[in-house]
């Protein structure tokens, strides 16, 4: 196979990628911590977008923490969290309150190494 022909089969595949017709393996795990509190009713919306996210692409786990409980509070303190829904992505906080579930999406794919565009 000559270099030509290795440049037009690795830009097919680039292309089948961005289409959606070839899936791709995540690389990396991405964390999804939401914080969340009693009563809040923006924070089950918060949450359901989350798990959505877990539900599409694999490498995603999600975790609900409560600031009624000891590590709840104790990850809120870490990041100086004031208000919920609060949620962080790999420990960095990345959203305050109920985010556009398209931006969302659009930073867990980062994460993941599927956001191919800059």
């Amino acid at each position: 196979m000559d270099e030509l022909e290795m440049i037009r089969r690795k830009k097919m595949l680039e292309l089948m990628k961005r289409a959606g017709i070839i899936e791709v393996k995540p690389k990396r795990k991405v964390v999804i911590e939401v914080i969340t509190s009693p009563g809040c009713p923006y924070c089950p919306m918060a949450v359901a977008m989350a798990k959505e996210l877990e539900s599409r692409y694999d490498g995603v786990i999600v975790r609900e923490l409560s600031v009624a409980t000891p590590e709840g509070q104790r990850k809120a303190m870490e990041h100086n969290i004031l208000g919920t829904p609060t949620i962080l992505i790999n420990n960095r906080v990345e959203f305050i309150g109920v985010p556009n579930f398209s931006e969302f999406e659009k930073r867990v794919r980062k994460k993941l190494g599927l956001d191919t565009t800059r």
